[in-house]
């Protein structure tokens, strides 16, 4: 996923399969996502808080620890809509948990 039309398809999926919930996986994501001056993060997750979903992204261990891309984790996992994870688990159960 690297544009906005990519996460406006996954918008329409959801509809279609009548859900608010989405799981991302980091190797589904283009290296622009982790690169927040591209906007590319901002701009794909603008769409899906536009059209309500709760969205859980899990990332690798290690993965986005470090430099800006780590601060906005840590302030994106502040909110209700979207979180960071590194464990599908866990991700799973925020995403279901309500």
């Amino acid at each position: 996923m690297a544009t906005e039309q990519d996460a406006l398809d996954l918008v329409a999926a959801c509809g279609e399969n009548e859900t608010h919930r989405l799981m991302l996986h980091s190797e589904n994501l283009s290296e622009d996502f982790f690169h927040l001056r591209t906007g590319v993060a901002g701009a794909i997750l603008l769409k899906f808080s536009n059209y309500y979903l709760k969205v859980a992204l899990v990332l690798q261990p290690g993965q986005g620890r470090e430099g800006k891309f780590g601060e906005w984790v840590l302030e994106t996992n502040r909110g209700r809509e979207f979180r960071v994870f590194y464990d599908r688990a866990a991700a799973e159960a925020w995403l279901v948990g309500g």
